[in-house]
């Protein structure tokens, strides 16, 4: 299955966001007054660049890379 098609519950099952992480995305909610479902489309997304970097969990610059992709921004 997916990252995409993969149900929230199951996501956070296998691949649980740090306090750190989860901070970062509910100050960027607050911030810039996204939705509950942008959350999870940059969770998906981060799982996803993740997985091409091979890494086992979602890292720091997976859940940045996706913030920036989400906005529309490509900057690196």
């Amino acid at each position: 299955m997916t990252n995409s098609l993969q149900p929230y519950e199951s996501l956070m099952k296998t691949s649980p966001l740090t306090e750190g992480q989860q901070r970062t995305l509910n100050d960027l909610l607050n911030k810039k007054g996204l939705s509950k479902r942008a959350q999870i489309k940059i969770i998906r997304l981060a799982r996803t660049i993740s997985d091409l970097e091979r890494s086992p969990c979602i890292t720091d610059q997976s859940i940045a890379e996706a913030i920036r992709l989400n906005s529309g921004t490509l900057k690196r």
